[in-house]
């Protein structure tokens, strides 16, 4: 009993800095939604929240570089949803495994936008998916990765229209965009956030919104499914701690997050971005995981994709 006592007691987390890692280059959505969250974090714990852009292989080289971290709470990456479960199926030597992460929260989620380069011949997902099927092959479609919710969706996109489309694969959503708007590809499937100034500026042509109804501030634009029966995409975007992380610094920074988005200054700039502010429990985040892994992992298996 008096060694009990004796014990120091366990410092509140977090009692230094924690390092949120963005998987993608600056400027695209995670990059975006990750100084939210850093910004949040900081706010919430008094602790400077150190944001680190670590891209490569579709996001998978940073949250592979989080798994092997310390699993004190200090270090967090926010990937794609769909990219971070999709990785270890595509490729046989992956650099973590999904159990390797512990899911913190599912900060936000929202739909992505058909778009297309200027001066395509199709300005419908209708005339699109007829110019497809007229000419196997012949359209390019961009995405940030292999893996990444980009490439999943035209994979998505090509299986339930019946259509041959080629892959372009890239290092991050700023560099496919600069080749969409030079027309070096023909179309993506991008974050509302990154559409709409070059949609509004007529850099880029948005066909349509991937989710179930029109999405907030594009209700002028047509869904998917209008065209294509069942089309869904919704990409979201899950903070995760390695495995192992002590519960406390999981349930404090689930917590942090939770209250952090639905502030108004928080949500309106979420909204205003396309996005739908969530902050899920932790509960709700796991099951998320599960059915997206089994959503993707029947299409992968289907498409016989893998990395390469």
């Amino acid at each position: 009993m008096a060694a009990a006592l004796c014990r120091p007691a366990l410092a509140a987390f977090p009692e230094k800095p924690i390092t949120l890692v963005v998987p993608f280059p600056p400027g695209g959505p995670n990059d975006i939604i990750g100084r939210l969250v850093g910004q949040i974090l900081g706010e919430a714990f008094g602790q400077q929240a150190i944001v680190e852009n670590r891209p490569g292989a579709g996001g998978a080289t940073a949250v592979g570089a989080v798994s092997r971290a310390d699993p004190d709470g200090y270090t967090v990456v926010l990937p794609s949803g769909v990219g971070f479960v999709t990785h270890p199926m595509l490729t046989p030597n992956a650099s973590y495994k999904i159990e390797a992460m512990r899911a913190i929260s599912n900060v936000t989620s929202g739909p992505s936008v058909l778009a297309t380069r200027n001066g395509l011949e199709a300005k419908t997902v209708k005339e699109l998916v007829e110019f497809a099927k007229a000419k196997p092959g012949a359209l390019t479609y961009a995405s940030s990765g292999v893996g990444t919710t980009l490439h999943l969706g035209g994979e998505l996109f090509r299986s339930m229209a019946g259509i041959d489309v080629v892959h372009v694969p890239y290092k991050g959503t700023s560099e496919v965009v600069v080749d969409l708007i030079a027309g070096r590809v023909d179309m993506s499937f991008i974050s509302p956030l990154v559409a709409r100034k070059l949609v509004d500026d007529g850099k880029l042509v948005a066909l349509a919104t991937t989710g179930k109804t029109p999405a907030k501030g594009w209700e002028q634009t047509p869904i998917v499914a209008e065209a294509v029966s069942g089309y869904e995409l919704d990409g979201w975007y899950p903070l995760l701690a390695p495995a192992g992380t002590p519960d406390d610094a999981v349930k404090r920074m689930n917590e942090a997050i939770a209250a952090g988005v639905r502030k108004p200054e928080a949500a309106k700039r979420l909204t205003e971005l396309g996005f739908t502010p969530i902050g899920s429990s932790i509960e709700e985040v796991q099951a998320l995981q599960a059915a997206e892994a089994e959503k993707w992992g029947k299409l992968i298996k289907e498409a016989g994709l893998k990395a390469g």
